[in-house]
């Protein structure tokens, strides 16, 4: 099991600490995101071919630093 890790991701001119933290579940690998001033969401891979949000209502999210997190996750998962 991967352990969590932390990146500065940069989006709309910002650069924010993201700290990610990988869950193993019975449908695959998710990503519990934790951003100061966000709520906290959760990441998997999608049809997209890319790791996007997991839906929740009510929550809205700047599109850049959905992208931004998106791109560390990936960057951290080639790196080990």
């Amino acid at each position: 099991m991967a352990s969590n890790f932390s990146s500065r991701v940069r989006f709309d001119g910002k650069t924010i600490l993201a700290t990610i933290v990988p869950q193993l579940r019975k449908d695959g690998m998710y990503y519990e995101v934790n951003v100061k001033g966000y709520p906290r969401f959760y990441m998997h891979w999608s049809a997209l071919d890319r790791y996007d949000i997991v839906k929740q209502d009510g929550q809205q999210l700047p599109y850049n630093l959905i992208l931004a997190v998106s791109d560390a996750i990936e960057a951290h998962a080639v790196n080990h």
